[in-house]
Order: structure tokens, then C-alpha cells, then sequence
């Protein structure tokens, strides 16, 4: 079995079926309460006058109704199986009230109640007993510590929320992990007249987490883009081929998320460059770059993006058209295209000459096309036509502003007919407020993105711009060397034996070498006579390093000579660099030898390297090295096992790949043989999980065609009890 079908298998088998959570029959609120104010009483609110399709059961024994309803005193006294609980008793009594409504059949739960993890201590113990109760049981339990769970399908029409009232019906399905932020968000979209498909808080996630909450709105009609607010991820691997499934299946869902926490928290403690460059925000940025996940910044852009994805069109390039009714506007338009990675489309002669017939002589005819302030809704029209008629234009953008002549409301109706025929996106930005309102108001009924300013605009067609090319590209497998696990695995157990965590240079070059990498001829010579005969075999000039179990910075110990060009340098060498490491460290200190290497010739110096992070496993690291690795912080980082494809990616992605291309005159570098380096390691560290950490700092890279060489390699073991 290869290893994508592995990934895929293992999927699959973890899917789990949440759609009673979604679509229950039956509903008991546990801790229903007739106090007002209360999460009790808001959501027995929330359910009824939501107008809830199913069945209610308050669950309170201390009261004989609430809001009408006749209360149970217990989940025992009622005579159904009641598909789904929702919890909001103190947290000591939640596990109790859990095994009773197990007892009688339930198995879906939404524990509202605080009082878990997030207190410590106790509360900690607590929300481990309910996981262990969710395993043993088969439940399932979304929170503790949630805001709740709506679907806002008028079939369901089910608000088992706190937090206001059921948003409108809309093809946005959204999770959170903080209850608060996602009170916050709906009321905010409410405002913005953004509806929803289903909504999850999900809180401490005991049980049901982002991820199997990801694939329950994967598979539902109604929800057509996926938002998510996380404060952290449950298993990184496991997020980018769930992700990954959902933004390049049959059916491909954008998912955008804003993701809290851009510390670099941990990177002080590492031994390696890698290690030290590696923060937690770099890691979800490998782990969303590869998923096809869309990281976003703010709550504003959220929604911006969001609307324009609710419109399923997705271009074919990033050719834009602007169509004005002011020159000023228009420029900004121009300017947020361009800073946001798009084009400006050049027109056919055709778009030309139909647009010169129709538009006034004081108009523009390229693009922005300007219709001038007096234009009314039948030269949009005419633009309209003209532009998307236009072979050479991907989408387009209609820019109004108010003014004495600008019929809006109309302009938005013709804008909402081309689109009726017209499969390339169209986004509107009426900018103002208040004199373009019944405007956007038709737009919106219509499902067409309306902005107010043009860079909130470009930037939503830019982001849909690169999903759209995230949905086309092909999509690469994980590839596989052959290489000698066996003894890579024999190297780690002896040095496991000897007691050492970091591997010496001599070591660390076995290791790649027997996953193949391209590395520079070394022999180690433990007398001057055999240095002198290995620099005869290899070839001069070479380089001489010092060789021990416990000699790990050569360097500051005297124990490196360079560019060593015959007999006389590599014997007066050897005798030096015995003496000053013996001076320096010990006289007693155990020195294998010499490393004898071949003097490379100049190359661009790349650092490759990993540094496995605890939760979420192997983070690859590629960036030009040198001594300005770790000031310039030039990297770029993805999640191994990585595909084909990722590793070209990783490579694109660094601000200074240009210098690899070659500047000027210089030749272009051998970035096929980067990309093979990167695969290996990722097989590598993958093979193997003792790896803590790994450099291979400098890989030396040559002209294309010509390949690259690993100089030197720095190997850290996970330190065994």
C-alpha cells in the first residue's frame, strides 16, 4: 500500500457520522431553567421561539415548566430515546448527567458548562474522565465549555445556542473554538446581512474537534464555504488531508480560518538553526499552506472573503476588468489590483470598438473602462456586455459611486442580469453607505459580493483568484526512495547505547548518505599518514575536520583546516589541530581522527533541516543559508510527509528565490536538485521518529544541470530515560 493510500485509509476509518448532532429529532435540555439571563433559559428561548422541528424536553426537578413546556424531573422519565442532550449543569454533576442519558439511549451531546480543562487542576481531571467516558460509551460530546450548536435548514430550524437569535439561513457553515469571538461573529455577520449554513462552538473539544467537524460540513449540501476561528489544531497531519480532501475533492469548499497566536514561542530552547527558526505561527502556516487553507487575518477580511466564495463561479486567471463611473476610484481600483496580485486585462480589438460606439467621447475605453459620473444604469449595461464578452478577461469588477445622475438600484439590477448569464465572477463596490444601501440590498438578494471600498474588493477577488489555481493544479503523490532504513536504524541504537542525543559530523553524513543524498567525498583517517592518503584519494585541495563523540564545535576549538593544497598542509594540519583540541578541551578527550573532505567549489549555500514539533510531528525547513540565516528569517516551512509537488513550493516561497533563478549574468541554480534534498528528508525524518531535529547546513548548490552537495550535517536524537 503507498503512503497516500495509508493517509487516505486511515481517514476514513475516523470518519464519524454528526448528523444527529445537526438534525436530532429529539432534544433535552439539562438544566433547563426558568431564570431569565440564564444559558438554561436562553437556549430553551432559542429552540422554541426558533420554531425547533422536533421535540423539547426541559429537564429540571425543581420546576413543573418552563416557558410553557412541562419539565422532567429526570432524563429517566421520559419514554423515548431522546436523540441529542444539551448539558448546562455545574460541572461536577455534567459526567452523571452524561451516563444517565447514555443509559437510556443517547449518544449526541452539547455540554454548555464551564468548570473543565480550562480551569486546571480539577477541572482538568474532569474533562478526562468525559473523553474516557465518550471512548467507552461510543459518544459523542461536543464542548465542554461551548457556546452550543445551529442549523439554520428550515427543515431543522434548530438553535441549541446561547447567544441570540438563530442567524438567517445562508451557505456558510461555521465553527470556533471560542464561544465568545463566536457570539461576536454572528452578531457581526447579522449586521452585514450574512446568513449560515450550520454553526458549531466547540470549546474545550473533549471529544469532537475541528477536524471531524470540518468533515461533517464537507459533506452538507447547504454549505458551500467553510469559516473557522482555532486557537489551536488537534493533529496537524490529520488537518491537511482532511483540508486537503475538502479544498480539492469532487466537490471543492474554500475553508477560511483565522488562526490566534503569532508567538515564537519554544524556538529560544532549540539546538538547531531550524529548531531556533521554528514557531508555532510557522507551523500552521506549513500546515494551511498545504491544506489549501486560506489563513486570514481579521474578522473583516473573514467576511469580505467570505462573501465572495458564497458566489460559486471561479475564475480561469487573475485578468481583472474595471468598470467606473470616476476616474479617482478607479485608479485605487487599479492600484489594490495590482498590489494584490492580479492583472488588468488588456482588451480585443472587438471589446474596443463596441465600447467606443456606445460609451461617450469624455469616457476611458481601456481598462478601467470609465462610463464618467453621468452614467446610468444602460451604459453599465453596455460596458457589462462588452467586458465579459471579452476572451482576454477572467473576471470583472463594477465600481459606482453616487452621484446626481447614478440611478443605483438599477445599476445593481443590470449588474444582477449579466450575471444570470455571465459564468466569470463579477464583484460590485458601491462605495458610501447610506445613498447606496437599496443597492447592495439587491446585490445581496441576488448573491452578488458587494463592497464598499475597492481594496476590500480586490483583495476578496484575489484571495478566490488563488483557490480557483489551488483547484486546478495537479495533484502530486508522496514519493518514495529506495534507501537503507536498516542502517540508519543501527547508526541511532548504537548511539542510543553510548548515551549521546547529537550525532557527530562523521555520523550525521552516514545517516543522509544512506538515504542518498548527494554528499562530499569523506574518508576518516586516524593517523597524519592516512589523512595524507585520503587527500591523495580524494583529490586537493580538501578540508580537515577534528573527529570525536564529544567534539561538536570544531570550530571554537581549532579542530577545522581549509583549502589544504598538499602533503606539507595536511600533515602540519593534522599536528595542529591534535594539539589545540587537546590544549583546549582535555588531554585526555577521546579524538577518533580526522574527517578528510573534498574542498568544494563555489555554490549557492542552502540550509534544509527539520525540527519536529511535539503535537504535530516532522516540520520541514528550507532557506539560503550562511550567516544570515537566522537574522533574516528568509524560510519557509511545510509538514512532512510532504507530496512532489510541496517541495517545489517550499522553494518558491522564500522572499530571495530570485537568486536562485540567477541575477545578473549569474547562471540559475539546480532547484530539481533542492527539491529531490527536501523529498529525502522527508522520508527521512518521517522513517524516522527519534529524529528531534536536523541541518544539513550548507547544502552547496551549483548551476542547473549540475546538482548540489551536502558539506556538512547536524543530527539531533530525542533524548531517551
Amino acid at each position: 500500500m503507498s503512503r497516500t493510500n495509508k493517509i487516505e485509509s486511515a481517514e476514513e476509518s475516523a470518519v464519524r457520522d454528526l448528523e444527529p448532532l445537526f438534525c436530532p429529532s429529539s432534544i433535552a435540555v439539562v438544566g433547563a431553567s426558568r431564570r431569565a439571563g440564564t444559558a438554561g433559559n436562553e437556549i430553551m428561548r432559542n429552540l422554541i421561539f426558533g420554531e425547533y422541528a422536533g421535540v423539547i424536553y426541559p429537564v429540571n426537578p425543581k420546576a413543573k415548566s418552563i416557558l410553557g413546556m412541562r419539565c422532567v424531573p429526570n432524563i429517566s422519565a421520559i419514554d423515548e430515546c431522546v436523540d441529542l442532550a444539551v448539558i448546562i449543569v455545574p460541572a461536577p454533576a455534567v459526567e452523571k448527567a452524561i451516563v444517565e442519558c447514555a443509559d437510556r439511549g443517547t449518544r449526541h451531546f452539547v455540554v454548555i458548562s464551564a468548570g473543565f480543562k480550562e480551569i486546571g487542576g480539577e477541572g482538568i481531571k474532569r474533562e478526562k474522565r468525559l473523553q474516557a467516558v465518550a471512548a467507552e460509551r461510543g459518544l459523542s460530546i461536543l464542548g465542554p465549555n461551548c457556546l452550543g450548536i445551529i442549523n439554520t435548514d428550515p427543515a431543522m430550524s434548530m438553535n441549541a445556542a446561547f447567544g441570540g437569535d438563530i442567524p438567517q439561513a445562508g451557505c456558510m457553515g461555521l465553527i470556533s473554538q471560542s464561544g465568545a469571538l463566536a457570539a461576536a461573529l454572528l452578531d457581526y455577520a447579522h449586521g452585514r446581512g450574512i446568513g449560515f449554513s450550520r454553526f458549531v462552538s466547540f470549546g474545550n473539544k473533549a471529544d469532537i474537534n475541528e477536524i471531524d467537524l470540518l468533515r461533517s460540513l464537507a459533506a452538507d449540501n447547504k454549505t458551500k464555504v467553510i469559516l473557522m476561528y482555532v486557537e489551536d489544531l488537534s493533529s496537524g497531519q490529520q488537518f491537511v488531508e482532511t483540508a486537503f480532501a475538502i479544498t480539492r475533492g469532487a466537490d471543492p469548499k474554500p475553508i477560511l480560518a483565522i488562526k490566534t497566536g503569532r508567538t515564537q514561542e519554544g524556538a529560544a530552547a532549540a539546538a538547531s538553526h531550524t529548531g531556533s527558526l521554528t514557531g508555532s505561527d510557522e507551523v500552521y502556516d506549513a500546515i494551511f499552506s498545504q491544506a489549501g487553507v486560506l489563513r486570514i487575518e481579521s474578522v473583516e477580511e473573514l467576511f469580505d472573503l467570505a462573501e465572495v466564495f458564497a458566489e460559486p463561479s471561479l475564475s480561469s486567471g487573475r485578468r481583472t476588468a474595471i468598470i467606473t463611473n470616476a476616474g479617482g476610484p478607479g485608479i485605487m481600483a487599479t492600484d489594490a489590483c495590482i498590489r494584490n496580485g492580479l492583472q488588468l486585462s488588456k482588451f480585443q480589438e472587438y471589446t474596443l470598438k463596441s465600447l467606443r460606439f456606445q460609451m461617450p467621447p469624455t469616457g476611458s475605453l481601456k481598462n478601467p473602462v470609465d462610463v464618467i459620473g453621468d452614467a446610468k444604469h444602460d451604459r453599465y449595461r453596455a460596458a457589462l456586455d462588452a467586458v465579459t464578452a471579452d476572451e482576454g478577461v477572467d473576471q470583472v469588477m463594477i465600481l459606482v459611486t453616487p452621484q446626481a445622475m447614478t440611478d443605483v438600484k438599477e445599476i445593481a439590477g443590470v449588474v444582477c442580469e449579466t450575471k444570470g448569464f455571465c459564468e466569470k465572477p463579477i464583484v460590485a463596490c458601491l462605495m458610501g453607505d447610506v445613498d447606496v444601501a437599496p443597492g447592495v440590498r439587491v446585490l445581496k438578494e441576488h448573491g452578488i459580493p458587494a463592497y464598499q471600498f475597492p481594496e476590500n474588493a480586490m483583495r476578496a477577488m484575489s484571495a478566490k483568484c488563488r483557490f480557483a489555481e489551488w483547484v486546478r493544479s495537479p495533484i502530486s503523490d508522496y514519493r518514495q526512495f529506495e534507501v537503507d532504513r536498516k542502517a540508519v536504524d543501527k547508526i541511532f541504537a548504537d548511539e542510543s547505547v553510548a548515551g549521546r542525543n547529537q550525532l557527530v559530523e562523521i555520523r550525521a553524513l552516514q545517516v543522509v548518505n544512506h538515504y542518498g543524498f548527494p554528499i562530499v567525498p569523506y574518508k576518516l583517517a586516524e593517523s597524519v599518514d592516512e589523512a595524507v592518503e585520503a587527500a591523495s584519494e580524494i583529490g586537493y585541495p580538501v578540508v580537515m575536520k577534528i573527529s570525536g563523540p564529544t567534539l561538536l564545535h570544531k570550530t571554537d576549538i581549532g579542530g577545522v583546516r581549509l583549502n589544504l593544497t598538499d602533503e606539507s598542509s595536511v600533515r602540519t594540519a593534522f599536528d595542529e589541530m591534535i594539539h589545540s583540541v587537546r590544549e583546549k578541551m582535555d588531554d585526555k578527550v577521546e579524538i577518533w581522527g580526522v574527517v578528510v573532505q573534498k574542498m568544494l567549489p563555489p555554490g549557492k549555500e542552502i540550509i534544509i533541516g527539520m525540527s519536529r514539533n511535539e503535537r504535530f510531528g516532522p516540520l520541514l525547513m528550507f532557506g539560503l543559508g550562511g550567516i544570515y540565516t537566522e537574522a533574516l528569517r528568509d524560510v519557509s516551512f511545510r509538514l512532512a510527509p510532504i507530496r512532489n509537488n510541496v517541495a517545489d513550493e517550499m522553494i518558491k516561497d522564500i522572499r530571495s528565490y530570485r537568486l536562485l533563478g540567477g541575477v545578473r549574468g549569474e547562471p540559475a541554480s539546480d532547484v530539481k536538485a533542492i527539491a529531490e534534498c527536501l523529498l529525502r528528508l522527508s522520508q527521512l525524518v518521517t522513517d524516522h521518529p527519534q529524529i528531534k531535529e536536523l541541518d544539513i547546513n550548507p547544502l552547496i548548490v551549483y548551476p542547473q544541470g549540475r546538482g548540489a552537495v551536502i558539506a556538512d550535517a547536524r543530527i539531533i536524537l530525542s533524548e531517551t530515560e
